[in-house]
């Protein structure tokens, strides 16, 4: 699930674009309903927002490389993650979000 892109349904972020992260170091086991996600703007990988996976649309997309984008410098994966969830969403219209 690392990796997939997703759509927030719930919330003040409804219909914002995230995709799925590892839990950052020093934030605690999340169990098995929540996620983490960032958009490499206002949740960066460093920060990452916990989601509740029933308030998010759970794409089969995955982000291709996502290993070397998590390895990079901070600014540098931020800003990849951020173009790459601006393509994803100029590709791909996801209606009933």
């Amino acid at each position: 699930m690392v990796g997939c892109f997703c759509i927030s349904k719930n919330g003040h972020d409804t219909g914002e674009y995230y995709v799925i992260v590892p839990a950052a170091g020093n934030k605690h086991s999340t169990g098995e309903n929540f996620v983490w996600v960032a958009n490499g703007k206002n949740r960066t990988v460093a920060n990452p927002k916990k989601k509740n996976k029933a308030h998010l649309f759970i794409t089969k997309t995955q982000v291709s490389g996502m290993d070397r984008i998590l390895d990079g410098e901070p600014v540098s994966s931020n800003l990849k993650l951020a173009n790459l969830i601006k393509q994803y969403r100029a590709q791909n219209t996801v209606k009933g979000v």
